[in-house]
Formats: structure tokens, C-alpha cells, sequence
């Protein structure tokens, strides 16, 4: 599978559903027999649809027992329905079947409810994104856009997002952590808001804002910015806001008596920085015609070496093993969900590695640690049992397991080195990484695994049966 690496040309984005149930890539089964048949076609997009709402509000490891259940879900359809191979006519009785599934699985989809969260201080994204004004852009508003700055940190860190509303003396009116659109002041204000494909992690994104039918700010408002107020911003000075042309958010709200515009580039995986380089947002006072730029932020800088993670000694080879373990078996999914697959466990592995606060954060807000240890004894089980299947596997089982403590420990001194993370937060860190990578290693040899829609209460009071870096024996 082709996995999406930023800051190379990005996909078509289109409609995030249409682009998960593209007939042109049907390969199942249970695909071709969708394709051909329209009623089924509007059920499995609706059924889409569900799925990737219910991703839309997931933390990493809700996401994992998302895919999980869809997986196991998708691998039972074509003996659950007795589908017909390819090119031949389906029974009226296999068509209402895969109906009935599809009915099902989205109702069972749309009662899910994201696990209850108890944050804990300061929210883990704040310890990579803050709100600073730019150096190119030092003598727009200095006075104001520090205190604007303080206030999106003081939401930031509290909220997780940059929320207008959770700011000191704002008031949103619309937007991404508002309503899309809204009426003040004898005028309409209107957010273009989007549901991005797995490119775009799912998420919601914005792409302009609007006055009384009049666009305001575009996707090319924050690029025009950059290159107006900066020295040098690289390659940004005409680019689109992200890797799927739209912002990470785009929000319109009252603050010091005036009606304040902010568009914000996307952060983590999928922004635009390039390495070493930061993500932007920008604030402009739409009471003036055209609008009037007042601040430029730097909010997220990317990582300036995206390899150091692929050359340490013994962390790199064990990953190197476990994509054998992962590539040695296709398992019979469609194109697509294959790749929206990837896509999706290519952002949780940046998280990982880059961000590992937030996703730390999320384990301890959503109580997952229990899970987490009963998920990872059933993935050393399913990688036991990969090992004895074939004479072939035994070396890369052994190489692997020889390789998880050292590994771990590379993980650990470079969370030190890079992230100046405590000994502490250094260990909890690897602990969840090996934990997730050894996960995402078994997705194609054990599909079904992790399909649990009652975590992270289903294991609550469970006892790990191994140590997290068990040996093989």
C-alpha cells in the first residue's frame, strides 16, 4: 500500500465518503455486487458516512477499535451473504442480505459515543503548538496580536484547540467551533466547512469565510499573507493552507470591539510546514473592506529532521521486521479501505514518534492503559501463532523480539534528546509506541483484533498476561 507522504502533491479532495466508495477501485465481492446494484450503493454510503463521523470525533486508540470493528465486520460479508465470485449474477436473497448488513453495521456505528475523557492539566497539544507572532510580521499589531496570542494559548491549552469561545473577552459567531453561519450586525457570516478524506485524517476543515455572500478569506488568504509580511517563508508563499487545500480551522468571533477573522494551518501529520519550518495562522479585522490583516502567527513547527526515527540502531530494524510481519499477508479488503487504512496509521505513527504528549495524553484522559495491555496480549498471541505458521517467519520473529527492549530503549533517550521529555514521560511514551507499532504490525495477520466498540471500559479490571516487552519464550 502507497502511503501519503507530506509535502508531496496531494490527492484529489474530493468528498470524503465518495472517496472511500469509489466504484473505480471495487475488488471485493461484496464492492462489485454494491456497484452494480443502486440501492446498495446509497446503503454503503450511508454506512460510510457513519464510519468516518464516528472517526471524526476518535482519539487515536478509539480510531484503532473503529477500523478494527469495520474490518471484521467487512471480512465476514462474502461468506455471511454467500456472495457470488466476480461475473456472476447475484441471488435477489444475497442483494437483501448485504442490505440487512449494511443497515446493521451503520446503526451499530452510529450508537457508538467516544469514550468519556478526564484531562488531566495542561492538554497535550499545547506542548507542540503555540500561538507566537511570526518575526516576519513584528510591526502589524504588536500589542494586540500579544494579547490575541495569550488568549489562543490560554484556549489552547485548555481545550486542545484553538477556540474562540474558550478565549478571555471573545465571542464566537461562526465557524469551525461554532455554527457554520450566523447573522450580526445586519450581516451574514458564513464558513465554508468541508469533511476531509483520509488525507485530511478524517477531520473537518474550512476553507473560506464569507460576508454577506462576499468571500472575505479564501484558501489562499494565509499564503497572500505570508508573502506580504515575511522575509522568507520557503516554498509557502503561494501555497494552498494544507496538504488538502483548506485549514485545520477557520473561525469568526468578536474580540476588543472588533470582528476578527482567523484561519489556521492544519498541525501534526498532514500540515504544511516543511521540516524544520512552521505552520501559520493568520487574523485579519473583517469590519474593514477588504479585510485588514493584523496578525501573523507561528503555531506548529515541524520536526526539522523527519529521519531520526529511521536511524537508530536498534529501533530501526525491529520496525524494519515488523512491516515483514505486516506485509506478509493481504488481507481480502478493498482497495480503498486498505488505503484509508494506511493513511490513518501513518498519522498515528507520526503522533507516535513526534507528538507523543498528545497521544500519552489521550491514554491516561480516556483510562485506555487496561485495554491497551489486554489488546497487546492478544497481538504477542497473534504473533506467536504468525511465527510457528511458516518455517519463513521464525527468523523475523526471533529478530524481532531479540531487538524490543534495545528498541525501546532507543525510543526512550531519543524522546530525551529531541523532545527533552523527563525519564518519566520518556518511558510512558515508548511504552504506548511499542504497544501501538506491534498493533499496527498485525492488521493484516490478524484483522479481527482490536474489534471492541466497548473499549476502554470492556477491560477495565483486566490483568495483562505479558510484560509490554515480553520475550518470545
Amino acid at each position: 500500500m502507497a502511503t501519503y507522504v507530506p509535502g508531496t502533491t496531494p490527492p484529489e479532495t474530493e468528498d470524503a465518503a465518495a472517496a472511500s466508495t469509489n466504484c473505480f477501485e471495487a475488488s471485493t465481492p461484496a464492492e462489485q455486487l454494491t456497484c452494480a446494484t443502486p440501492s446498495l450503493t446509497a446503503a454503503n454510503l450511508t454506512l460510510t458516512q457513519t464510519l468516518q463521523s464516528r472517526l471524526r470525533v476518535a482519539d487515536s486508540f478509539s480510531r484503532d477499535a473503529l477500523m478494527a470493528t469495520q474490518r471484521a465486520w467487512l471480512l465476514t460479508l462474502t461468506q455471511t451473504c454467500h456472495l457470488p465470485e466476480a461475473g456472476t449474477k447475484a441471488s435477489p436473497d444475497a442483494v437483501a442480505c448485504l442490505a440487512g448488513q449494511y443497515q446493521a453495521q451503520a446503526a451499530t456505528l452510529a450508537g457508538w459515543n467516544p469514550p468519556p475523557s478526564r484531562p488531566e492539566g495542561r492538554n497535550g497539544i499545547a506542548q507542540y503548538v503555540r500561538f507566537r507572532i511570526s518575526p516576519g510580521a513584528t510591526g502589524m499589531n504588536p500589542e494586540f496580536c500579544q494579547t490575541l496570542a495569550r488568549n489562543l494559548n490560554t484556549a489552547l491549552a485548555g481545550t486542545g484547540s484553538a477556540d474562540p469561545g474558550a478565549m478571555p473577552g471573545a465571542s464566537e459567531i461562526a465557524g469551525t467551533h461554532g455554527p457554520e453561519s450566523a447573522s450580526t450586525g445586519g450581516r451574514t457570516i458564513a464558513v465554508a466547512l468541508r469533511e476531509a478524506n483520509a488525507f485530511g485524517g478524517f477531520q473537518q476543515r474550512a476553507s473560506a469565510i464569507s460576508v454577506n455572500g462576499a468571500a472575505m478569506l479564501t484558501s489562499l488568504s494565509l499564503g497572500t499573507l505570508l508573502q506580504s509580511t515575511a522575509a522568507n517563508q520557503g516554498a509557502r508563499f503561494s501555497s494552498y493552507a494544507s496538504q488538502t487545500g483548506d485549514y485545520g480551522a477557520a473561525d469568526v468571533f468578536t474580540y476588543e470591539n472588533r470582528l476578527i477573522g482567523l484561519l489556521a494551518d492544519t498541525w501534526g501529520f498532514d500540515t504544511p510546514a516543511a521540516p524544520g519550518e512552521f505552520a501559520h495562522a493568520g487574523a485579519w479585522d473583517l469590519g474593514a473592506t477588504p479585510p485588514a490583516p493584523l496578525c501573523l502567527f507561528d503555531t506548529f513547527q515541524m520536526p526539522a529532521d523527519n529521519g531520526v526515527f529511521d536511524n537508530l540502531p536498534n529501533f530501526t530494524p525491529w520496525r524494519d521486521a515488523l512491516n515483514q510481519v505486516r506485509d506478509s499477508v493481504q488481507p481480502p479488503l478493498g482497495v480503498a479501505f486498505l488505503r484509508d487504512q494506511s493513511q490513518l496509521r501513518a498519522e498515528t505513527n507520526f503522533m507516535l514518534l513526534n507528538m507523543p504528549l498528545v497521544i500519552t495524553g489521550q491514554a491516561r484522559a480516556g483510562g485506555w492503559t487496561p485495554w491497551l495491555r489486554h489488546r497487546h496480549d492478544d497481538v504477542l498471541d497473534a504473533l506467536f501463532a504468525w511465527s510457528s505458521s511458516d518455517a519463513a517467519h521464525k527468523p523475523v520473529f526471533d529478530k524481532m523480539f531479540a531487538l524490543l527492549r534495545p528498541a525501546a530503549a532507543d525510543l526512550v533517550r531519543a524522546y530525551q534528546q529531541t523532545q527533552a521529555l523527563s525519564g518519566e514521560e520518556a518511558k510512558e511514551a515508548a511504552g504506548l509506541a511499542i504497544m501501538e507499532l506491534m498493533y499496527g504490525a498485525t492488521v493484516n495477520i490478524a484483522p479481527q483484533l482490536g474489534a471492541d466498540l466497548q473499549a476502554p471500559a470492556s477491560a477495565a479490571a483486566s490483568k495483562p498476561r505479558y510484560p509490554i516487552l515480553a520475550s518470545p519464550s
